[in-house]
């Protein structure tokens, strides 16, 4: 493939999939209800609200998650789709995945976006683990807003794990369990729904 092509395909996938991130970000930050005061959050709310608010008009809320951020991520992941397939710049890239797009019908398409933003949840969860594991071990004791605002977006996965896995001698063996448990289970899911939809 050409290498301008090569260049473009990486410059449009990561710029897409990156605000793709912060909007989901956002929604699970409501989601596991973050401090929406620490700055970190405060970055992801100003980030996302030129366009969050305006669609929250015609968007509403499902018991109490923000919809009209979910249909953004959604909407976004399959405009890159399209965009992919009507520039032909080669597959795509879907839950890591390179897909071809050539001939992919609408539905599939739409199913292909829901897997993306499925594995894209999965990614907030194992990354905000390790990013967490990783500020206490190199700063153990102290807070920072990046860590609170991890540990709120962790603890939907890691507290059931410590339900049933306490420290061992004063170590805590939670988070690489729920890493390995989230990962298992994003190649069950996202490897049997794109074999599904492929």
């Amino acid at each position: 493939m050409n290498p301008g092509v090569n260049a473009l395909s990486f410059l449009l996938n990561t710029l897409i999939d990156l605000y793709v991130m912060v909007v989901a970000l956002r929604f699970v930050m409501q989601a596991v209800r973050a401090d929406y005061y620490n700055p970190v959050a405060q970055f992801v709310v100003k980030a996302t609200n030129p366009v969050l608010v305006p669609l929250r008009k015609l968007v509403p809320g499902l018991f109490g998650q923000d919809m009209a951020a979910l249909l953004l991520c959604l909407a976004l992941l399959l405009g890159k789709l399209y965009l992919f397939s009507a520039m032909g710049l080669g597959p795509a890239s879907i839950a890591g995945y390179h897909v071809p797009l050539s001939s992919a019908a609408p539905l599939l398409m739409l199913a292909l976006a829901a897997v993306d933003l499925l594995a894209l949840f999965f990614n907030i969860f194992f990354f905000a683990i390790i990013i967490m594991a990783v500020l206490s071990w190199i700063n153990p004791g102290h807070y920072n807003p990046v860590s609170g605002l991890l540990s709120s977006i962790s603890a939907p996965v890691l507290d059931p794990v410590r339900r049933f896995m306490p420290p061992l001698g004063g170590l805590d063996l939670s988070p690489l369990v729920a890493l390995i448990i989230l990962q298992v289970l994003k190649i069950l899911v996202v490897q049997s729904l794109l074999n599904l939809f492929l």
